[in-house]
């Protein structure tokens, strides 16, 4: 199945606009792709219900997820990770979304400890984002033009729940260790939850675990099974 020919471009939607359904949700002939704008919501308690809210009314409606965040967007401080990290939960709390963010190098003035953190958690996380929070999204693409083919048939059912159940372990995981290694940074100078050797077998597991899953579910079989 070429999913890329279904997919419709997106535009940038902030929550309020969504909410205020500037947005109608409309999926035409592909599935409809929302890219939220997300400047000024981390750290707004207010605005971070908005996310919430707007975030589940899209999804009610039949609409992937999508965004842009940089880990140390903002002013480059250990508060600023711990806000990015509440604001990336608050969009993929229910699964059905991949946790996926940037570690772009560091602007300005910054302490030496969050420019030594960034040094050793970018490389820790990019094979987390990009050999399995990538191939995870597009592994819902494939459920959400599954769905639009089959009409709800129960393999596509099936394979959504354990879709997300496993998007949801990779998500917790991979903010959990982004929140707990910027802690003990924080107060230690140092962590060894970034080492590769804790880090690569965690995941691997996660992405045999979505191989086999893929590999199980073929819309164009269930189409003629």
């Amino acid at each position: 199945m070429d999913t890329d020919q279904s997919m419709v471009a997106g535009a940038s939607w902030a929550p309020r606009d969504v909410l205020s359904g500037a947005y109608d949700g409309s999926r035409g002939d592909g599935v409809s792709l929302v890219r939220l704008e997300l400047s000024g919501i981390a750290g707004d308690a207010a605005r971070l219900r908005e996310l919430v809210v707007a975030v589940q009314l899209l999804r009610c409606k039949g609409c992937m997820v999508e965004y842009e965040l940089d880990l140390f967007g903002g002013s480059p401080r250990f508060a600023t990770v711990r806000e990015n990290v509440a604001l990336l939960r608050a969009i993929v709390v229910d699964g059905t979304t991949a946790a996926r963010f940037t570690v772009n190098p560091l602007v300005g003035d910054c302490s030496p400890w969050v420019a030594s953190y960034r040094e050793q958690v970018a490389p820790a996380v990019q094979p987390w984002l990009s050999r399995l929070s990538a191939p995870l999204a597009e592994a819902w693409l494939e459920v959400m033009m599954g769905e639009r083919m089959l009409l709800g048939m129960t393999g596509v059912a099936a394979h959504r729940i354990a879709l997300q159940r496993l998007t949801l372990r990779s998500n917790t995981e991979l903010l959990n260790l982004v929140s707990d290694s910027a802690r003990e940074f924080e107060l230690s100078g140092d962590t060894r939850l970034l080492d590769d050797e804790l880090v690569s077998p965690r995941v691997g597991a996660l992405i045999e675990s979505l191989l086999a899953l893929r590999n199980r579910f073929q819309p164009d079989r269930l189409l003629t099974g």
